[in-house]
């Protein structure tokens, strides 16, 4: 029986390590991520999900549809974030390999599918780890990442970006405050952006979106308010319905909640 009970208190002491290495925001300070800690945060944590749609649309030669492309992220590091948020330069880095709207071999009659990473941008967790990609990859110094950190972020900010973004490419910045939202499922309290930035690569494409929210309601209470639960991101456009569902009982830090 004593084995037993050393055997099953082993196992859970194990499945607890486990379950906290693929936590990394809990587990360590950021100045300590690594490549496969950010794999994790930037492409499946509680703010940053990918999201696999049907291709309504016909997709667009010129956005790389389906051909080759390199493994990288499109989205903007901090670095950029920051700087085209201050009428700086877009980012111009390639999508991900990973993003293509194809469908499946061997299946001609299954519709084509695209997939699109929706993130939550102005959260703590998010911009440490694009500062910390930024100083592994060389392209910043931690000093200037401190610095980037530093900067406030005064609205709830959420960024959109794929590999075929053929069904933002026509429209305008404020067409698209119009077609999106962000709703609390608990209170049903919704708010529009604030502002729609859409970052253009050199050739003038659209390559990523973000989206600026108000923190507080037209009533003046918190969107993120600690008795919401869910935080429903919206964009609906002609020939896409993008949506998210963040858990916001998920996203916090070991320095607490995280918007």
């Amino acid at each position: 029986m004593r084995r037993k009970i050393l055997t099953g208190v082993a196992f859970l002491i194990l499945a607890g390590l486990a379950w906290a290495s693929n936590e990394p925001w809990k587990e360590k300070p950021y100045q300590q991520w690594d490549k496969a800690d950010l794999a994790v945060i930037l492409g499946n944590s509680p703010w940053a999900k990918k999201v696999v749609v049907d291709v309504n649309w016909k997709p667009d030669a010129a956005s790389g549809g389906q051909s080759e492309m390199p493994e990288s992220d499109q989205a903007p590091g901090l670095h950029e974030h920051m700087a085209t948020s201050k009428g700086g330069m877009p980012d111009t880095s390639p999508p991900d390999a990973s993003m293509s709207s194809t469908g499946s071999i061997g299946a001609a009659a299954a519709p084509p599918k695209a997939s699109f990473y929706i993130r939550w941008y102005s959260s703590r967790v998010m911009r440490e780890a694009l500062e910390r990609e930024a100083v592994l990859n060389g392209r910043i110094s931690e000093a200037e990442g401190a610095k980037l950190l530093a900067e406030p972020v005064n609205n709830y900010e959420i960024i959109v970006f794929g590999q075929d973004m053929t069904p933002f490419q026509n429209l305008s910045e404020q067409q698209l405050q119009s077609a999106s939202s962000l709703e609390g499922k608990q209170s049903k309290q919704k708010v529009a952006p604030a502002s729609v930035r859409m970052n253009k690569s050199p050739n003038g494409r659209t390559n990523s979106i973000v989206f600026s929210f108000p923190r507080n309601t037209g009533s003046g209470s918190d969107v993120a308010s600690a008795q919401e639960k869910n935080l429903e991101f919206v964009c609906k456009v002609k020939g896409l319905d993008l949506r998210n569902t963040f858990d916001t009982r998920k996203m916090a830090d070991y320095k607490g909640p995280d918007f």
